[in-house]
């Protein structure tokens, strides 16, 4: 069986256990009202503005080393003129006669 030997007293929780009764103080009243001030539309502007920036860091250094999927923009450069220069070679004379189709 458990000994009692493993038991820990916490006083934090003495209170709760042993029956004392809850301290209980005098309310008192704050000396002045908290005070209002209107909208101003301009500096709720600014706030949101500095709370957008601040996410953007944020998330800017959350991710620092986020790398790009896809193929680089430079490969698809460089395909797509391999592909179109040989094809506007072979088929010059099948273009020269689409174009003067159109023309007449």
């Amino acid at each position: 069986m458990v000994d009692s030997n493993f038991y820990v007293e916490n006083p934090a929780n003495s209170p709760m256990h042993y029956g004392d009764k809850p301290r209980v103080g005098v309310i008192d009243f704050p000396d002045r009202l908290p005070v209002r001030r209107p909208f101003n539309y301009f500096e709720a502007q600014a706030l949101y503005n500095s709370l957008t920036q601040d996410m953007l860091v944020k998330e800017e250094h959350a991710n620092p080393e986020r790398v790009k999927k896809g193929v680089p923009k430079i490969i698809k450069i460089a395909v797509g003129l391999a592909l179109a220069v040989p094809a506007i070679i072979f088929l010059r004379k099948g273009i020269k006669n689409l174009i003067a189709k159109f023309r007449h």
